[in-house]
Order: C-alpha cells, then sequence, then structure tokens
C-alpha cells in the first residue's frame, strides 16, 4: 500500500510477534485490545492468542511540536488552518505540505519570505472504477500546490535523476547550511534533504524529513526523523542518521539504544563525501515506502491489553 493512502486507512493494525501475522482491526480511533476476551484478539494464522505489539505509536501520542535550529517550531499541523482545508484533509501530522506552510510563514514573519505566491487547494474529481470501467458515485480528490503560475517544485515534484536546475527558492533557502535560514547542520544532510524533497512529489501527502529536532529532552537532535503512517491513528516514528565511514561502534549502539527506548526506527545512511546524494535519498524513500511492520527490538512497545 502507498505510504500516501495509509493517511486515510481507518484500522488500527496489531502484530502477532510469534508468526508476524498483521491483526487489523476496523476502528474509527486508536483500538486497545482490553484482553483474551476481545473478540479481535485472536491470531488467525497460529489459531490461537497472539502475543501482540502494535507498530509504532498511537496518533495522540505524536509531538505536538518540535524544536529545530534557530527557533523555528515545527507543529504536527499547521496552526492557522482554515476549517475547509481540516475538513478536506489539506495538511496532515507532519508531511511535506505542513512543514512548507509553517516554515514559509516563518520565513514571513522574519521578512525573507522567498516566495509570496504558494497557494494549496484540492480539486474533487468523479472516482473511475477499473473493474467495471465506469464512473463511481465516489469523488475522489486531488491536492494542487501551486507557486505562483508553476506547479510547486518543493511537493509537486518528482525527480528521476539528479537535476541541474533548482527553481524552487524555499529549497534553497532550507539546505542553505551557511545561510541565515538553513535547518541542516552539515553539507551532507542539506544535499539529502534535498534530494529527498525532490525525489517524493506529487498530488498527495507524504512523510517530510524534518532536521534536527530536539529529542529526549534535548538529549539527542537526530540529523532527521520523519513520522510515517501506519493507518489513520498509528505513525511510526524514524530517526535518519547520516554517518561517515568509521564511526565508533559504542557511539552508534548508544544512539540506537536511545531511540528505540523511545519507539524510533532508526535508518543510517554513511556518505563519504564522494557518492551520489540523490542515491542517498533514493535509499532513504524506498526504506519508508516498505516499512510497513512493527519496530523489531523496541523495549516500549505495549502488549495486548490497555496499559494507559
Amino acid at each position: 500500500m502507498r505510504v500516501a493512502d495509509r493517511y486515510d486507512l481507518q484500522l488500527t493494525r496489531y502484530i502477532c510477534k510469534r508468526c508476524g501475522m498483521p491483526i487489523d482491526v476496523e476502528s474509527e480511533s486508536f483500538y486497545w485490545f482490553s484482553g483474551p476476551n476481545d473478540p479481535h484478539f485472536w491470531c488467525p494464522n497460529c489459531e490461537d492468542f497472539p502475543k501482540a505489539e502494535f507498530p509504532g505509536i498511537p496518533g495522540e501520542e505524536l509531538p505536538q511540536v518540535l524544536q529545530l535550529p534557530k527557533n523555528f517550531l515545527c507543529h504536527i499541523v499547521h496552526r492557522n488552518v482554515s476549517p475547509d482545508d481540516a475538513r478536506l484533509g489539506l495538511y496532515r501530522p507532519y508531511t511535506k505540505r505542513t512543514f512548507l506552510r509553517q516554515y514559509l510563514d516563518w520565513l514571513d514573519a522574519k521578512a525573507a519570505a522567498p516566495c509570496s505566491q504558494w497557494s494549496a487547494s484540492i480539486s474533487p474529481f468523479q472516482a473511475f472504477d477499473l473493474v467495471t470501467q465506469e464512473y463511481a458515485e465516489s469523488v475522489n480528490a486531488e491536492i494542487v500546490d501551486r507557486c505562483g503560475d508553476e506547479p510547486c517544485q518543493f511537493t509537486q515534484e518528482r525527480a528521476l535523476a539528479p537535476q541541474r536546475t533548482v527553481r524552487c527558492s524555499v529549497l534553497k533557502f532550507l539546505c542553505d547550511v551557511k545561510g541565515q535560514w538553513g535547518l541542516c547542520e552539515t553539507g551532507d544532510e542539506a544535499m539529502i534533504l534535498h534530494w529527498y524533497v525532490l525525489l517524493t512529489g506529487g498530488s498527495t501527502h507524504y512523510p517530510m524529513l524534518i532536521p534536527q529536532p530536539a529529542l529526549l529532552s534535548g538529549k539527542r537532535r537526530p540529523d532527521f526523523v520523519c513520522y510515517l503512517p501506519v493507518s489513520r491513528f498509528q505513525y511510526q516514528p524514524v530517526a535518519v542518521l547520516v554517518d561517515r565511514p568509521g564511526k565508533d561502534p559504542r557511539l552508534v549502539k548508544g544512539e540506537d539504544d536511545d531511540y528505540e527506548e523511545c519507539r524510533f526506527v532508526v535508518k543510517r545512511i554513511t556518505v563519504d563525501g564522494h557518492g551520489s546524494y540523490f542515491k542517498a535519498a533514493r535509499e532513504i524513500k524506498n526504506w519508508l515506502d516498505n516499512l510497513d511492520r512493527p519496530s523489531h527490538g523496541s523495549r516500549c512497545q505495549p502488549t495486548a491489553q490497555k496499559t494507559r
């Protein structure tokens, strides 16, 4: 299933730790197993009660705001969203569009906005049933992001190969390590973020690779985090760490332990300054697209009973 489709998936997913079987419960909010008497508490593959865990965290436990460098606060969704935009689902937790809107507002407040003509709208259209080859009664919607008269490169671009010309001034601001408004710490991070943004465009939602957030009360500041949807009510926190060759294994283990303790899955990318940053960003995207599993090794996953 595409990542974009999971934002509207109306279910709660558990995983049987014994056999790895997904146990999906249709729900209108996060569904907590109540115990062995719960009618959903059963693994059809094992034909037994499961040792169940759920991937990620409930959506209600997502951080409401992330502290980024230079006092930029990234909120879970855009705070000044209109009722119509909220009803139509224009912004979702920590997506590229949500980040872009807040970053533009931050730049505007600093009198540094490089793009004052950005807009997002929803264009509805009648759904087409591929099975019956007829138009259905349901209506689908496409999100249209524009920067003036042009498609928004930050949210719409789907680069298939490295490009020499990038017209998005916002992306240039964001990835300018030496600039006043850049949020990346190193050139490696900036180049990976640059290509990640240009690889993951489209008319739907996609998780933003958020640079340098302060986590664990400031103890850790990973290169990037993103919050990958498992369903509408679940998200898998991911920490993406950019390493140079020869990093001390003890440091690696210490970092991994800290992130996994707080239910993050860790993805490490090793760069040497000579390889392709485009390929590194594509590796991250492909890995996220296929990360539809529990966070193995996490010590914070509740078992099949409500522990609130």
